[in-house]
């Protein structure tokens, strides 16, 4: 089979077709739709047939591929984190404009999804960002290579995910600019005496929503909040107001 025929099988769009190609072969995808005549060997040809049929049973691209952009750069994924959402490099841009302007600010993100900042003292010289529910690392990691002078530590309740956040740091170079602890919310900072900013993602679904099939692939725990999806953000908040270091807050969640 040569990619031409492989890109007229049914099952899934043409152009998922093309990224699972591109990752198989290790070319872009401009170099796959150029090359239809290209033969494929067995193993990628056995490899292309078993990532189409997990592609049709709803698992995401992401965790077929192990890869999912993110700002820009490329991040490991699996099924043990969340996979990054476009929506959430708004959460970057916001946390990176708070740094220099400590205002507080709401910036709709995605429909239904905010990012807002909240000051809780003065953040001039705060050079430690606490990155609260890491998961894939990709909010620690983005901030670190923006902002290479600061500080992240990198919060999780999963040491799976952790595990994957450690992959992506040292994937991206960024290891020594980040420690990773393992723990729920602001458990493991407790005593933490250097003035910080939180930067989060958390949890805000509601138990009982309706969700694509391709989400359900996805930890719940990373995903679920409590019945009105809410739970979390509200412990966050109340923990970050409580902590004598902690000089502001910024968040994604659902408005």
């Amino acid at each position: 089979m040569n990619i031409g025929d492989a890109l007229q099988q049914s099952g899934i769009h043409n152009s998922e077709k093309e990224i699972l190609l591109s990752r198989i072969l290790q070319r872009d995808r401009s170099w796959i739709v150029a090359h239809p005549e290209y033969i494929l060997k067995q193993r990628e040809h056995d490899i292309l047939q078993e990532w189409m049929y997990r592609r049709q049973e709803g698992e995401p691209l992401a965790y077929i591929t192990g890869t999912k952009e993110f700002y820009g750069r490329d991040f490991f994924v699996d099924r043990r984190v969340l996979i990054p959402r476009p929506s959430t490099e708004g959460l970057i841009d916001l946390t990176l404009d708070f740094l220099k302007s400590g205002q507080e600010e709401s910036r709709t993100i995605d429909t239904g999804i905010v990012a807002q900042s909240f000051v809780y003292g003065d953040t001039s010289g705060v050079h430690t960002i606490v990155d609260i529910g890491t998961g894939s690392g990709c909010i620690g990691v983005t901030l670190a290579l923006a902002r290479p002078d600061l500080r992240i530590i990198a919060l999780d309740i999963s040491e799976d995910a952790l595990d994957v956040a450690r992959i992506n740091a040292e994937k991206h170079g960024v290891s020594s600019s980040i420690e990773f602890r393992e723990g729920d919310l602001l458990s493991p900072i407790q005593n933490l005496k250097d003035p910080f900013v939180i930067v989060s993602n958390p949890p805000y679904v509601k138990n009982d929503a309706l969700l694509d099939r391709e989400v359900l692939f996805e930890p719940s725990a990373a995903l679920f909040a409590g019945p009105t999806g809410q739970e979390l953000v509200e412990q966050l908040m109340e923990q970050a107001q409580k902590h004598h270091e902690c000089r502001g807050l910024v968040i994604e969640y659902a408005s």
